[in-house]
C-alpha cells in the first residue's frame, strides 16, 4: 500500500547517509521519538533537550544526532508524526455537508485535538519555524496539508491544484502558534480556522 505522505515515509525510512533504515534502526528511531514526545508533553520545548531525549530513550546524544541533525529537526519530525496521527483520527470521523462545511469541521477538530496537547504542540511549533530546517520541511508540509483535506473529504485522489490546502495549512500553523502562545482560546481558534476554511473552500 502506498503511504499517503511519501515525503514523510521517506523521512521515516532514510537516515542522513541516504540508506534505508534497518528494522533495528527503526526501533531505535521510534524510541527516540517516544522519548521526545514524553518530554515535550511534560515540559514543552525547553524540556526536550537532546541529552534528556537520549537519557529517556536509553541511548546517547551521538545516537540521537545520527537520526536527527538537531533538536529542531527532531521536534519537527515529531510534529509531522502528530499530523499523521491526526489524519488517522480524521479518517475515523464522518464529515457531511458541502466541501467547505466538511473542511471547516475537520480543521476545527484538529484545533480541538491540538488544544489537548498544548505543551507538545508548543514544542513542535517552535521547531517548525526554526532556521535549522533551512526550508527542508516545505515539501513535507505541503503533503501534510493536502493529506488533511484528502482525509476529511475521504477522497484520496483530491489534488491541491488551486493551493487551497496549502493556504489553509498556513492559516492552521498561525492558529496553532496563537493557541500555544495563549493569545487565543481554543474556541476562538476554532472560529478562526472555520472562517478561513469556509472562505478558502467556498
Amino acid at each position: 500500500m502506498t503511504h499517503p505522505l511519501p515525503a514523510v515515509e521517506n523521512g521515516r525510512t532514510i537516515i542522513s547517509l541516504n540508506r534505508r533504515l534497518t528494522a533495528q534502526e527503526r526501533v531505535r528511531r521510534d524510541q527516540i521519538l517516544d522519548a521526545v514526545r514524553a518530554l515535550a508533553r511534560e515540559g514543552g520545548y525547553q524540556a526536550a533537550t537532546i541529552r534528556q531525549v537520549a537519557a529517556v530513550a536509553g541511548t546517547t546524544p551521538a545516537t540521537v544526532y545520527r537520526y536527527f541533525p538537531s533538536k529542531d529537526h527532531l521536534l519537527h519530525h515529531m510534529m509531522i508524526e502528530w499530523s499523521v496521527q491526526t489524519m488517522a483520527e480524521l479518517a475515523a470521523a464522518a464529515y457531511t455537508g458541502t466541501v467547505a462545511d466538511r473542511v471547516s469541521a475537520g480543521f476545527q477538530d484538529v484545533i480541538t485535538w491540538a488544544a489537548d496537547e498544548i505543551a507538545l504542540l508548543s514544542a513542535g511549533i517552535s521547531a517548525v519555524s526554526s532556521p535549522d530546517l533551512s526550508g527542508d520541511g516545505l515539501a513535507v508540509w505541503r503533503e501534510v496539508f493536502t493529506g488533511l483535506v484528502r482525509t476529511i473529504l475521504d477522497d484520496p485522489t483530491w489534488t491541491d491544484t488551486e493551493g487551497k490546502a496549502f493556504t489553509l495549512g498556513h492559516v492552521l500553523l498561525a492558529c496553532l502558534l496563537d493557541l500555544t502562545a495563549t493569545r487565543t482560546t481554543p474556541a476562538e481558534t476554532r472560529d478562526h480556522i472555520a472562517t478561513a476554511a469556509r472562505l478558502i473552500f467556498r
